[in-house]
């Protein structure tokens, strides 16, 4: 072998093994890539809405704390620093590797305090959730930021959901949330009631719907959430039966007084 075509396949061999080495180093940062990935993840599809807290372990195999957040308000440096409603309990997440490298998500997640695992299936344009069911104590709603804060709520929340897609943001399907045991620090009538949001998403909106379960404090409202507008809502407050007198501060306090009821809107 000549002087240069030694020279040429030592550069070659040199090359070959820094590919070698390149591709290595890059299916070990897959395999070990951090949770927080998967924070990142949520944040960008939730708009902002929702963070994964003190994620730990891989983006293929992890768990941390669901935050949901205000948008609109301070939030501190990374997912330890969120300020919002963290929810109790922690997610564990399973996600499957050679199906990603396809395009295709396939994953499964489980809440401590859910039914059962869910599953979550499709590929990046076309996410699809499985039926589910999420039973949560008594919650302080108030760090949700505004309107929250300003009647400063707890509850026990029931979610439960269909089959959802979400196809580039936008959700196709129908939740409920029940708010069971609703109590209030600006009132000392306790319980004020529980209610249902009714949650419905076809096309660009998503529809809402609120009504009362039973409670001295009724609320009937309808509204929607628009990618682009956000969220619009109105409802309606009263107070009934023996306790119509002490919530009139509540009812001054959470919205505009027209004849017997209060008008609550949120949004534009």
């Amino acid at each position: 072998m000549s002087v240069g075509a030694s020279r040429r396949f030592a550069a070659g061999r040199w090359l070959a093994l820094a590919l070698a080495g390149l591709v290595a180093a890059l299916a070990a940062a897959a395999v070990f890539a951090p949770a927080s990935w998967a924070d990142l993840a949520v944040d960008r599809a939730s708009l902002g809405r929702v963070r994964l807290a003190d994620a730990s372990g891989t983006i293929w195999r992890g768990h941390a704390r669901i935050v949901i957040t205000d948008p609109g308000g301070a939030q501190g440096e990374g997912a330890a620093a969120l300020d919002g409603l963290a929810l109790p309990g922690t997610i564990d997440w399973k996600l499957s590797t050679l199906p990603l490298l396809l395009g295709i998500v396939d994953a499964t997640v489980s809440i401590g305090s859910a039914a059962g695992p869910v599953s979550i299936s499709g590929h990046p344009a076309e996410v699809r959730v499985g039926a589910g069911r999420l039973d949560l104590p008594s919650v302080d709603l108030s760090r949700l930021g505004s309107p929250w804060n300003t009647i400063r709520p707890s509850a026990a929340l029931l979610l439960q959901w269909e089959a959802l897609t979400i196809r580039q943001g936008i959700l196709d399907g129908r939740a409920s949330l029940e708010l069971r045991e609703v109590a209030s620090a600006m009132t000392p009538v306790r319980p004020l009631g529980s209610y249902r949001i009714e949650i419905s998403g076809s096309g660009q909106d998503v529809s809402l719907g609120l009504r009362t379960l039973s409670g001295p404090l009724r609320l009937e409202g309808s509204g929607k959430w628009e990618r682009r507008a956000g969220l619009r809502f109105t409802a309606s407050a009263s107070a009934e039966g023996a306790e119509q007198s002490r919530l009139q501060s509540l009812l001054a306090l959470i919205g505009r007084r027209e004849g017997e009821r209060t008008i609550i809107r949120i949004g534009g």
